[in-house]
């Protein structure tokens, strides 16, 4: 019937968006002490470094606690030929499915990173909007400038490689950064307003999903006024 159908499709709209590989937040804190995940079966890699050292615990912590990370550089640790704490923080930020925000302090200017891949959305330019209107056009207009001036953020451009975000662990899918360089004052103010907008991303969430509803209930209706002969199936009576 037609209510089955447009139920049908609003089922399928949910499952499209929600079945994501995602890591369970006690199997990254388990990765984060070099053991191995048990509730999300492939989180981890022997090739991709998350365990981390004492120092490395602490920005871990803060960042949990501030939600950002504050790195040396881009955290890169010679012995383990990655960055654990840099790996371990956009796992985690994957898993409580938000955008990935790490501020890698230099001598004279930091660099704030913004990731959207960790939403793992099939679209994520609405959320690029909200951040590039609400945050940098309006409150950073120098660094919006230089922003739509970057080659470097063309990547937008790309299309979401859909597979990668079904069934790949975060290692596993490409990064969607936005790269500012600033003052450290500018860096910390501009990440503070930057979580407060990104605190609203569900409600666009949730404004997608019910337009996609909307469409595919009345692409539906088309098919089956389409298919509808004027016959009278014994099921409708």
């Amino acid at each position: 019937s037609f209510l089955a159908s447009c139920a049908f499709s609003c089922c399928l709209i949910f499952a499209m968006k929600y079945k994501v590989f995602r890591p369970n937040l006690d199997d990254v804190e388990r990765l984060s002490y070099g053991k191995g995940a048990k509730k999300q079966r492939g989180t981890g890699c022997r090739h991709i470094c998350h365990r981390l050292n004492s120092d490395e615990r602490k920005l871990y912590k803060r960042a949990k606690q501030v939600g950002y990370l504050m790195v040396r550089g881009t955290g890169y640790r010679k012995e383990r030929k990655g960055s654990p704490v840099c790996n371990t923080y956009r796992q985690r930020c994957d898993a409580l499915e938000e955008i990935c925000i790490i501020v890698e302090k230099r001598t004279e200017q930091d660099t704030v990173l913004i990731d959207f891949s960790t939403l793992r959305v099939r679209d994520d330019t609405h959320f690029l909007s909200l951040i590039l209107d609400n945050v940098f056009q309006s409150k950073y207009p120098d660094l919006y400038e230089e922003i739509r001036n970057l080659d470097a953020n063309k990547i937008f451009q790309d299309p979401i490689n859909l597979e990668e975000i079904r069934t790949k662990p975060i290692w596993g899918v490409r990064e969607r950064t936005i790269a500012v360089d600033c003052n450290r004052d500018v860096a910390i103010s501009l990440v503070l307003d930057i979580i407060k907008e990104s605190s609203k991303f569900h409600e666009v969430d949730e404004r997608i999903i019910e337009r996609e509803q909307h469409n595919d209930v009345i692409s539906n209706a088309m098919v089956n006024e389409d298919d509808d002969d004027g016959s009278i199936d014994i099921n409708d009576l």
